[in-house]
């Protein structure tokens, strides 16, 4: 059998999930000998529930101190509770090949003994010098950022460093960066983090502190909130040039696009920013054109997205936006210039107004796009949400624009998922009518242009989660998305209420994952 050669058998062990790879292990022994190194590389610091009596534990811990040698993976986490003085010694005396390092400490949480990091986290990461790439901390008083420096200049391969600290000072993010080796490719700190500075400094100008050091090529940045002046800036500055491709911030208040900081943002490939000042701006005019193709963009003015649909429209392929308030056509302005557009999600309070994304002089040219989705409803008065040309006649109602968004969502054949999230309004006065309508919520039926996405045969995911009042999806629509949704694998809804179309879901699509939202 193939199975009988130890080298094929072992490699197919690589990539077994962890259930197969034990009932992998119990065939036997020569497979059990394969899959015991694979079974113990990745080894969460707990003491299993199994293993509550004291006999039990002994055979547990006989077989840590057996297998210690294959872990590559080390998490401690502190709602596994303490950590063991005997489980220490295991990792002090036999971890020599560990590739990364994750370590969650709340000393608060703990009672009872309990090993200080200083007893167990720096003899494990010095013994590992070598082979360790991956470090992750989360940092409080009782493991404080201070011994960092010293102990990262000792890791000569290490390439990701991820802390979680509180707070922690400018100088103390220098000074670990100052001694981080060349061999660091990501360097991200929590966001729920501030970077904070010195009692004893005065209003330094944190930018022109030079780095002892040679740039870093990092291709991953994700820095927390400041509002400290000079410090991203001075950050920024120990990053080689044109090496960074993803850079995520917080809040970028004080940030000014110096040469050094350009050099450093010119090949981004991927922006994530939550912007309350407008420093977005600068960012966005920092980036090589059409160069980007990701940003993830919250609070930010209208101003920064036409810039950047201006900057990188012919690259762009995926986008997350969220507003605080309307933007009119910036939406139909994305879906009618970026062309090889993927992903687009989008959150407006209240919600989106179709009528603004089927602007007749707007054409979508976004043909690749594959996942649509966003809060995105009707609101009324008609005039408020349709173009001028429009909205000059008179028999332009809800349901015309309905079919007008269906048709052209019906174009983009490649969709593989349509998210609708929102809240229907109801008891909106018409000024025309002098009544009011009975919703401001969209209606995914055949009345009002459900038909017009028979082309979407690679729809994977449909979920409409809004609660407004509006016509219940019926048996006539499930019938439709049956002959022409064949792809599709999940589907969450709440307004399909009749009895009769969940007992239809039941018997003609047992195979759709199907959640009805009451």
């Amino acid at each position: 059998m193939i199975t009988d050669i130890p080298e094929l058998r072992h490699h197919i062990a690589q990539y077994l999930d962890f259930a197969t790879l034990k009932a992998f292990s119990v065939v036997c022994k020569a497979w059990y000998l394969d899959a015991q190194p694979l079974l113990w590389s990745n080894f969460r610091c707990r003491v299993p529930q199994e293993c509550s009596a004291p006999e039990e534990y002994t055979l547990w811990l006989d077989a840590l101190r057996k297998n210690a040698i294959s872990f590559r993976d080390i998490w401690y986490v502190w709602y596994m509770g303490p950590l063991p003085p005997e489980i220490c010694d295991v990792l002090q005396g036999r971890c020599h090949s560990v590739v990364s390092i994750l370590m969650r400490i709340n000393a608060w949480e703990f009672q009872g003994p309990v090993c200080r990091w200083e007893e167990t986290l720096r003899p494990l990461i010095e013994q590992n010098r070598i082979t360790l790439r991956q470090l992750e901390l989360h940092l409080n008083d009782d493991l404080p950022v201070a011994f960092l420096p010293s102990l990262l200049a000792s890791l000569p391969h290490l390439r990701s460093l991820v802390l979680f600290p509180s707070r922690i000072m400018v100088e103390d993010v220098f000074a670990i960066l100052d001694r981080c080796p060349s061999s660091l490719e990501r360097f991200s700190l929590g966001t729920r983090s501030k970077l904070d500075r010195r009692e004893s400094v005065n209003n330094p100008d944190y930018s022109s502190i030079p780095s002892i050091a040679k740039p870093l090529r990092l291709k991953y940045l994700s820095l927390p909130y400041s509002d400290i002046q000079g410090s991203i800036e001075g950050i920024l500055s120990r990053v080689a040039a044109h090496s960074l491709q993803d850079f995520r911030i917080d809040a970028a208040y004080c940030l000014r696009i110096t040469p050094t900081v350009r050099d450093a943002l010119w090949r981004l490939t991927s922006l994530t920013v939550q912007d309350m000042k407008g420093a977005l701006s600068g960012i966005l005019e920092a980036i090589h054109p059409h160069q980007l193709r990701q940003a993830y963009l919250y609070e930010m003015y209208s101003e920064c997205i036409t810039k950047l649909i201006e900057k990188q429209h012919q690259s762009l392929e995926t986008l997350n936006l969220h507003f605080d308030e309307q933007h009119p056509g910036t939406l139909a302005d994305i879906l009618a210039t970026c062309g090889r557009l993927k992903r687009l999600k989008f959150s407006v309070l209240p919600f989106v107004k179709i009528g603004t994304l089927i602007d007749p002089q707007k054409p979508w040219v976004c043909t690749e796009l594959e996942n649509f989705e966003g809060n995105f409803g009707l609101t009324l008065p008609v005039e408020a949400q349709v173009p001028g040309c429009l909205a000059s006649n008179e028999s332009v109602d809800a349901t015309s624009i309905e079919e007008g968004f269906m048709r052209r969502l019906g174009r983009l054949t490649n969709l593989r998922c349509v998210v609708q999230k929102g809240r229907g309004l109801d008891g909106i006065h018409d000024p025309v009518t002098g009544e009011q309508r009975e919703r401001g919520s969209m209606e995914w039926s055949l009345a009002s242009g459900l038909e017009h996405l028979h082309g979407l045969v690679n729809l994977q995911t449909f979920k409409v989660l809004d609660r407004g009042p509006r016509k219940w999806i019926g048996v006539p629509e499930m019938i439709f998305i049956k002959q022409h949704w064949q792809s599709l694998k999940e589907m969450v809804c709440n307004d399909v209420g009749e009895i009769v179309v969940q007992e239809w879901l039941a018997t003609e699509r047992p195979e759709l994952k199907a959640t009805i939202v009451q």
